[in-house]
């Protein structure tokens, strides 16, 4: 188990050595991002989904997922609010620290991380974790991103509209329709073109590996682990929120892979997602950086460990 997922962590080390040599620049990088959220994730997703054999069962089990996952993302986000304010956060920066600790990158990571150790089912069921996530961004995040300013956004109709259009027309969604869509009348998929998404699908993994690594190479990780504040947001994001999703769940009575995605979702890094919508809106992008490295490199050994105590209990 801890072979594959070191497996991935030297990918990710190898984007952050090509960074550092300059073989990866911003422009391929960011071109690496485009390529993997607008192509080869989706191509995965309908894939993998479109291959199912979809029943009562597995859809039940994706918006059983959905839901949980939800319900424990607003949960998180009451329990880094009332941390900042325990800990007295400063005020210009608790909101973005408060949003890092409780957003994981379950689509980077969580996607090929959970397609190897729980197969197809386990790839759809952190997608319907990720969606989750999503749907908590665009309506917590961002109020929580505006919490600071002293003229705030209205989310009236328009700005509502926009963030559930926003929701649906993302790719990883629409590419989960379609899936479903080809799951559920089976076998409409020429043969040709399952070999071609299967093959554009297969370069996720290491693609998004290498982003991430090279996303790190400009950090000096030193400096890092001298703040006091990152270290407490990556021990709340790494360790207490993933054993306190454990308790919520353990006595759900749902499968065990429902509850082992819901508690693997949240044991991921900080989402890269925090630190571009941080800088959208003009707070303080420093500490989610700090907090998306810190709690990167650390969860080299916090990640296997809660796959390994799932595969216990």
């Amino acid at each position: 188990m801890y072979a594959k997922y070191f497996v991935l962590f030297a990918i990710l080390l190898t984007g952050w050595f090509l960074k550092k040599i300059d073989f990866i620049d911003d422009k391929m990088n960011h071109s690496i991002n485009k390529l993997i959220v607008y192509f080869a994730y989706p191509c995965l997703i309908v894939h993998n989904i479109g291959s199912l054999d979809m029943n009562g069962k597995i859809i039940s089990e994706f918006l059983i997922t959905f839901v949980i996952s939800l319900l424990c993302f607003y949960i998180y986000g009451f329990i880094c609010l009332g941390y900042g304010k325990a800990r007295k956060f400063p005020p210009e920066v608790s909101n973005t620290a408060e949003f890092a600790m409780s957003t994981p990158n379950n689509g980077f990571m969580g996607f090929p991380v959970s397609l190897i150790f729980f197969g197809e089912t386990g790839l759809l069921l952190m997608i319907a974790h990720n969606a989750a996530m999503n749907f908590y961004i665009f309506t917590y995040g961002m109020g929580l991103m505006n919490r600071n300013k002293e003229e705030k956004k209205k989310l009236g109709f328009k700005e509502v509209l926009k963030a559930i259009l926003k929701f649906l027309l993302n790719p990883n969604i629409l590419a989960l329709f379609i899936g479903f869509i080809l799951s559920i009348f089976g076998g409409i998929i020429p043969d040709a073109v399952d070999e071609y998404l299967l093959y554009i699908g297969n370069i996720s993994t290491p693609m998004a590996m290498i982003f991430i690594g090279s996303n790190l190479a400009g950090y000096k990780f030193f400096e890092i682990i001298k703040d006091t504040l990152v270290i407490e947001a990556g021990l709340m994001k790494l360790i207490w929120l993933p054993l306190i999703t454990l308790g919520l769940v353990y006595f759900l009575p749902v499968d065990g892979i429902i509850k082992s995605i819901v508690v693997l979702g949240i044991s991921f890094p900080t989402a890269a997602t925090v630190s571009m919508l941080a800088e959208q809106e003009h707070q303080n992008t420093g500490v989610a950086s700090k907090i998306l490295l810190l709690s990167t490199a650390v969860s080299i050994v916090t990640v296997p460990g809660v796959i390994n105590l799932l595969s216990i209990i």
